[in-house]
This record gives structure tokens, C-alpha cells and sequence, in this order.
């Protein structure tokens, strides 16, 4: 699973790509949790987890937040009509209680032919956080990271899946397409549309990628002070090929009629984003993973400005370096992760490690430092700590 707190970070050292994925800067948070799981009910298929956590966080002086979950999931066979799963939960975050229905699909499948319909989440792209190509699922927001809970937000989406000989098409239609506004908006009544056809290769396979997309973070007219969300089109391409313990991965998008603002009014303009990764088995446990992600606008013949004033550039590049490994017979896990910005304008820095002293108890500790220089688009964050610990029981 792509790790969140990864994802997000990498997204606030490049502001460009906030009209992929949704920026909540007023409520930045990294509660860490822990997570209790309770085995499978043999009757009726549910699943049942109940969740805890603490965290210290803050600039200068730390403050204490907590949270509570209960996560349900199910799934059942309704004959003809195909295969039913579904996953939920209820919170509790600070006295404040939130119900979320993250999954709920349908799905079946006839000859070389399978379809999904419900909400769900589409996985795009092969590098771990970079956000060139999986730009279809609903936004992260800083505000909903800490949530304990194994399920990503999903969208609502229909899917028709045609598997050939040496080759698979996937189209996609989002019915209801998510769009945050920080500033006054209007809610988009447009869809999504997607295709992606999967070819394997020696070692490895290549993807190719169309669609007409909504940016899940509505760009802000300076002018006016106004949110908006039209769409744009996006092609593009990613590949993977294995070498023995080494595997190389690459996304490429190019993404046409994104808006951006000047000083006085919202424009049109084209984008190309791309990533380079690769990941390292070092042995049956360890894995080193590395990737490059850039963006460069193909006009700038004017500034153009981020909400809050700051200059748009028209070349960024941003980091990602992680390091995991399972330890004492897999009774130790330990991971680390730096990324940020190549010009060091915004950094972050996160380790984490949990141990399970038996088949029902583990423990686990975390800690995440976040800098920026000013003039980041973060530089009011630089400073931020944030401290987390952890216990699991399963019964």
C-alpha cells in the first residue's frame, strides 16, 4: 500500500501537483495510531478492528491528540449477480465523531471480460508516491492521514476490464468525481473518463494511459479569490523491468489544459510530469527504494503564483529515498524515508519501527520532522515534529 504520509509530503515540496491531489494545509497532522484486529468471525465473513492512537506534534511546543476507530469489512457472494465487498468505519478524533464508507463494490465477470461498479480506488502508475499517473483516486488531505485505518478513501466509479491474448484494457468511468475547494467553489458536475492498456514484456510490463480527468484540488483565481476545477486531458505511458534483485520503474504524463493563475486571472496551460524509481531487494526482508519525480510546464512566459503568493515555478523536482527491513525473524520492523524538494526548499524525514513480542501483542514507535526554507510554500511548518506510539493486541 502506498504509504500516506509519503504521498503527502512528497505533494507539499511540488505545489504544482496540488491539482492532482488535495492540499488541507489549515489542518496538517500526522497522528500515528494503533490498531487492534480482531481474526475473521468464521460465521459471517467480517472483519472487525479496533483502533488507538497517541501523538505529540507541533512547532516548539508539542501538543498532545488522540483518536479512536472501529473498521468493518465484508464481503459476500450474491450468486448471478457476482461478488459484494464492502469496508467502513466510525471514528473518534478528539472528541469528534466521524462515519466513512472508504469501499463498496460489486464486481463479476464474464469470458474475457470482468466489470467493478461502486467506490473504489484505481491504481495508476508503478513508482511508490509519485503522483505522475495515479492522479484518479480521491485526494489526501493533511487532516485525514492520521486515521488508522487500512482503507485509502475511494471514489465512486464503474469499470470494464477486457483481458486479451498478451495484453488487458481497462476503461473507467468516475460517476462523481471528489473536488476540494479552499476558497469558494463550485462543485464540479462533470465525469471522469480513463483507459489503460497493460502489456507484459520480458521481466517486466508497459502500461499506456488516456483520460479526461478533474483536478481533485480546485486552483485558486488570484483575482478573484475563486476556486475553480476544469477539467484537463492526460496521456501517458509507465514501464517496469526487472534485473535480478533490481527493479527499474518509470511514469511519464503529459497533462493538457491545466489552469494556472497570474496575478489577475486564471489561463490554460500544458504540463509534463515524469518519475524515475528504482527498488532494491537487498535480501528476503530488506528493501531500498529511490525515485526522482520532476514537473516542467511547457510555457512561462508570464509569473504565475500559488495561493498565498508564492511564485510558480517553471521547472521542480522533488526526492523520495525509503529503507525497510523486518528484523528477529520478522518480530522486528523498521523503515525510514527522506523527501522533500531537490532544491532543499522543504524536507522530511520519517522513521517508524514496531515489534511484535507475541502472535497477539506488538508495540510501535514514530517520529517525523518536516523543514522548509522561507519562501516554501511550507516555510510557516518548518520545524514541525511529530512523535507517535503504538500498541496492537489481536485476540
Amino acid at each position: 500500500m502506498r504509504s500516506p504520509i509519503v504521498l503527502a509530503a512528497l505533494i507539499a515540496a511540488s505545489p504544482a501537483l496540488s491539482q492532482e491531489l488535495d492540499l488541507d494545509f489549515d489542518s496538517f497532522d500526522f497522528d500515528d495510531d494503533s490498531e487492534i484486529i480482531i481474526d475473521e468471525f468464521p460465521a459471517s465473513g467480517m472483519e472487525i478492528s479496533a483502533s488507538v492512537g497517541l501523538s505529540y506534534s507541533g512547532i516548539g511546543s508539542l501538543e498532545e491528540s488522540w483518536a479512536a476507530q472501529i473498521n468493518l469489512a465484508n464481503e459476500h457472494t450474491l450468486g448471478a449477480l457476482g461478488f459484494l465487498e464492502w469496508a467502513g468505519n466510525a471514528a473518534i478524533a478528539d472528541n469528534e465523531v466521524a462515519f466513512d464508507l472508504s469501499r463498496i463494490h460489486l464486481q463479476n465477470s464474464v469470458g474475457d471480460f470482468s466489470w467493478k461498479l461502486g467506490k473504489y480506488r484505481i491504481g495508476w502508475g508503478e513508482i511508490e508516491g509519485a503522483p505522475v499517473l495515479d492522479v484518479v483516486n480521491a485526494g489526501l488531505s493533511f487532516d485525514t492521514i492520521g486515521l488508522p485505518s487500512d482503507e485509502l478513501p475511494g471514489q465512486w466509479f464503474a469499470n470494464v476490464d477486457y483481458f486479451a491474448s498478451g495484453f488487458t484494457v481497462s476503461t473507467s468511468v468516475g460517476v462523481a468525481p471528489e473536488v476540494t475547494h479552499i476558497l469558494p467553489g463550485a462543485e464540479s458536475t462533470d465525469i471522469e473518463v480513463g483507459m489503460k492498456v497493460n502489456v507484459p514484456v520480458e521481466s517486466g510490463s508497459v502500461s499506456l494511459y488516456a483520460a479526461q480527468l478533474v483536478p481533485q484540488s480546485g486552483v485558486i483565481d488570484l483575482g478573484d479569490n475563486t476556486s475553480h476545477a476544469t477539467p484537463y486531458t492526460l496521456a501517458g505511458f509507465s514501464a517496469n523491468r526487472s534485473f535480478g534483485p533490481l527493479l527499474f520503474e518509470v511514469d511519464v504524463a503529459g497533462k493538457f489544459g491545466l489552469q494556472r493563475s497570474t496575478a489577475t486571472a486564471l489561463s490554460e496551460h500544458d504540463r509534463v510530469d515524469a518519475a524515475l524509481g528504482v527498488e532494491y531487494a537487498a535480501s528476503n526482508t530488506a528493501q531500498i527504494t529511490a525515485a526522482v519525480v520532476g514537473q516542467h510546464w511547457l510555457e512561462q512566459a508570464e509569473d504565475y503564483f500559488e495561493l498565498g503568493g508564492y511564485l510558480s515555478p517553471q521547472n521542480s523536482a522533488n526526492y523520495i529515498l525509503g529503507v525497510s527491513d523486518a528484523l528477529m525473524d520478522g518480530k522486528l520492523s523498521v523503515s525510514a524515508n527522506m523527501l522533500g524538494a531537490l532544491d532543499n526548499s522543504t524536507s522530511v524525514t520519517a522513521v517508524s519501527a514496531s515489534y511484535a513480542y507475541s502472535d497477539r501483542l506488538e508495540f510501535g514507535a514514530s517520529a517525523m520532522w518536516l523543514g522548509a526554507e522561507t519562501g516554501a510554500p511550507l516555510e510557516a511548518m518548518d520545524g514541525f515534529t511529530q512523535y507517535g506510539l503504538t500498541s496492537t493486541f489481536r485476540f
